[in-house]
């Protein structure tokens, strides 16, 4: 459960952000790495460790891809393909992102899991700077409906 204090400080940390981004016509590039084990399966564990998409908006704050392929165990692996949660601001002008979800159905089975990604400090570019397009990334497996999980 998030304390006053926290709920306070993310608050201000969102609405400093925000006057950032809007005062100075500014858009975030950076990237977070995350490393986790999913829950036990069939079994078995999978190791999920890469780095996220960049930085996209939405509303107030921001969020990442993470599109991945576990580690192979028990003869599979299984794909991921998810959007974090929204950043949690953390002290010296860095933050966080939660997030979870369930890998791709493979070899019968699933996975869940959840964790928060490293920190990474807040940084920007001007308007006037040059930002790299974004090279499109698509995953290449078919995302496990709910008839499949049950």
């Amino acid at each position: 459960m998030v304390r006053d204090e926290e709920r306070k400080y993310q608050m201000d940390y969102e609405e400093k952000q925000m006057m950032e981004c809007n005062h100075k016509e500014m858009a975030q590039m950076h990237v977070h790495v995350y490393n986790t084990q999913v829950d036990v399966a069939d079994g078995h564990q999978h190791v999920l460790l890469g780095t996220s998409g960049p930085a996209d908006k939405t509303g107030r704050s921001h969020v990442h891809s993470i599109c991945a392929r576990t580690s192979f165990t028990d003869g599979h692996w299984h794909w991921v393909d998810i959007m974090t949660d929204r950043a949690v601001g953390m002290p010296e002008d860095t933050h966080t992102h939660y997030f979870a979800g369930r890998t791709s159905m493979d070899d019968g089975h699933c996975h869940n899991f959840s964790d928060v990604s490293n920190l990474s400090g807040d940084m920007f570019l001007e308007e006037e700077q040059e930002m790299p397009a974004p090279k499109p990334y698509k995953c290449k497996y078919k995302r496990p409906g709910e008839e499949d999980i049950n």
